[in-house]
This record gives structure tokens, sequence and C-alpha cells, in this order.
């Protein structure tokens, strides 16, 4: 694979979730729609390759409609616009399914990498100056890493990875240029095991671990000139554009509603000399949360005629009995997802208090209790002067 430039031009891609569904909607044609403007944007902008950093699909077995839709992708990136893939599986992929005819593809320049091998093989690209080496590490769990390396002090993700960057240094010329591909949450960690930069994460994104034993410390890819990563749904760099999370191509939570959606272009002129950009992209449909009462949303929505079709989370600041609010919130947005009343979100704290001390408060001063939590406000002096009275007339009768 030779190409005669002055730099090369890298499209870093990630988190394509092909397959998913949210909140009972199917992202497939969300995904069409954006896929369509990567191929137009492979055309104009040409790049040398196109790396795709994991979780290709949303699940382990995909449905065939997926699996029809990566397939395309593959075929149109590669046959029709001749451009070179390089792709990894993520933590929501089957790395075994994955990795199937690998072996055959990369003669086809799709170059897919599944299951993690004690030994990564490097993919060359050049342009005029000199050989540009792709290292592909799919997603593995420690436990994965410890067998194939035959390790047994590596119980974390940040030991599994420094495993296997300390193999491809072996190997690794220094005086080239060198493109890590890799999935997981790397970020700098201090001596205390915590985080030095604080990285935007997603409701999404499916944890790889629990209480931070997921983290990987992103020294280990200092050896690169380049590090191409993917799990995280925001794009974003860590401390420079040397290491970047290219983000997903669309949204999969509310949690993402303020993210800039895009493709992540990377050009590598000589050592040491790289740019990156953002190119934003357009959605079929976005995701928005409403704030305010049932009557006053539907009110506003005939304001709201271009974007009526989104993807809306709707947070409702009624205090009264609602008849079937969803189905009057989708009669003016047909594709909201979530409802929520403000009235019903209840304080934790408040809650734990109240419970712990049930036995030693008065009828009257549970109702308080139990009204505040369920409303966010105090019970009014004319609500607490009809409990007092009932509460009376109650006791009255039982005794």
């Amino acid at each position: 694979m030779k190409k005669g430039s002055e730099f090369l031009k890298i499209f870093h891609l990630s988190d394509l979730h092909l397959g998913k569904i949210v909140n009972n909607f199917s992202m497939l044609e969300d995904q069409k729609y954006v896929l369509n403007q990567i191929y137009e944007q492979i055309e104009l902008q040409k790049p040398d390759v196109v790396i795709m950093a994991g979780d290709l699909y949303d699940r382990a077995v995909p449905p065939v409609q997926a699996i029809e839709l990566l397939n395309t992708v593959f075929f149109n990136i590669i046959k029709k616009f001749n451009t070179p893939v390089i792709a990894i599986a993520g933590n929501h992929d089957s790395a075994e399914r994955i990795d199937f005819a690998s072996i055959l593809l990369k003669d086809s320049e799709l170059y897919i990498s599944g299951t993690l091998k004690n030994n990564i093989n490097k993919i060359t690209i050049c342009d005029e100056h000199g050989p540009v080496n792709f290292y592909p590490i799919p997603f593995a769990e420690p436990p994965i890493a410890r067998d194939i390396f035959d390790d047994e002090n590596i119980k974390t993700h940040d030991m599994a990875m420094k495993k296997i960057i300390d193999s491809i240094t072996k190997q690794l010329n220094p005086h080239e240029r060198n493109i890590g591909i890799a999935h997981g949450y790397v970020t700098y960690i201090n001596g205390a095991g915590e985080d030095e930069i604080l990285l935007e994460t997603s409701e999404s994104e499916k944890p790889l671990s629990i209480g931070g034993s997921d983290h990987i410390n992103a020294s280990h890819f200092d050896i690169f000139d380049y590090t191409a990563l993917g799990h995280l749904h925001g794009p974003q760099k860590i401390g420079s554009d040397a290491k970047r999370y290219a983000g997903s191509l669309i949204k999969y939570s509310f949690s993402e509603v303020n993210q800039k959606k895009g493709i992540t272009v990377i050009d590598i002129a000589e050592k040491n000399n790289i740019k990156a950009q953002v190119l934003p992209i357009k959605l079929r449909r976005n995701f928005r949360i409403i704030t305010g009462e049932l009557e006053t949303i539907i009110e506003q929505a005939s304001q709201d005629k271009d974007s009526r079709d989104d993807y809306i989370k709707a947070v409702l600041t009624d205090t009264g009995q609602l008849l079937d609010p969803m189905a009057k919130l989708r009669s003016v947005y047909p594709n909201a997802m979530e409802l929520v009343r403000k009235d019903r979100i209840r304080k934790q704290d408040s809650a734990t208090n109240s419970s712990a001390n049930t036995r030693e408060k008065s009828k009257l001063s549970l109702f308080e209790n139990f009204y505040e939590e369920m409303t966010g406000e105090k019970c009014a002096d004319s609500g607490i002067k009809i409990m007092t009275e009932l509460i009376s007339k109650i006791e009255e009768d039982l005794d």
C-alpha cells in the first residue's frame, strides 16, 4: 500500500453501534443517514485510510440488518472509494465474530482485528515522508490478556494495555511515524490513582468494570505519534491532539444532548507534525430535553415545527394527576422517548432520613415528609389543616 503525497490523511471513526435500539426506537435509519455523509466526505476529502476504533455493532450477536449495513459500509469505502479500512473490535462486539476471515480480508484492504494476539502485526502505508505504521489493538478483558501473555500479574485493563504496548515497543521503529488504535477508558492517572484529566462520559457507554479498574494510563501510548481511541461517545482529546476519541457518529442517550458529533480528520506530515480537525455532520434527528407543564409543552410545539421529529425527553413540572401524558406528548412529538415527572423525583437523602426515624415521628410529620418527597415542596397550611382534621377523626373512630 503506497501513496505519494505530502501528508497522510486519516478519517478516525468509532462507536458505530450498528443495530442499536434506544428506548425501543431503532437507530438504523439514523445510522444510515450519517454514514451517507461519511461517504460524501470520503469522496471529497479522499483520505488515505479510514480507522474504526471499536464497537462496530451494538451487541455481540447483532441483528441481520446491522450485519448487512456494515457489509455495505465496508464495500462502499473500500471498493467504491478505494480507501483501506483498519477496524478493531470494541467491548460491545464479539471478538471472534469480528475476527472471522480477517486473514483473507486483508488482501482486499480490510484490516480487521477482532481477537487480541500476543504479537500485534503492524499495517504500513507510505507517503513521501516514508512509512506510517498502524498498530490495531482490539478490546480484550484482563483475563483474556492474562492467558494470551501467560502473565498472572495482569489484573486490570491498565496492566493488560501496558503488557500489550511493551510487546509493540520491541518491534516499533521510533524514527518512523506510528499510529496506535485502541478501545477503552484512557486517561492520565496520577500516583493516587485518580484521573488528572476529566473526560466526558455518557450514559450509553457500557461500563468496562467497577471502581475505576477499567482506567488505562494514557502515558502508555506515548510511543505513538497518534492514538485513535474508541469507547467514549463524546469527541475529545486527552491532553493533546496526539490522543483522541472520535466519539459516536450519532447521539445514543440524553446525556449526549450537548455533544457535537463529527468526523475526526488527522493529517500526518513528517514526524511530530500532526493536525487534527472535526468535520461536523448533520443528524437525522436530534436528542433534546424539554421541561415544563404538559399543556404548555403541547402549545409550544406548534412553534417547533422544524424539530418536532426529534427524540424528546420531557420533564413535566405538573403537580397534579395527568391522564396518559405520553400519548398526549407523542401527539405533537411522535418520537418522544422518555417522560419523567419532576414531582416524582425523590431526594434519596431525605428518604433515608425519613425511614430511619419513622417510628419516632407523628402521623402528621410522616405525611409532611411524604408530601415533600413526592412533590419537592412543603405542604401548604391549608393541606396541613385538612390532614390534621382527617387524622384526628380517624383516631377518634378507632377509639
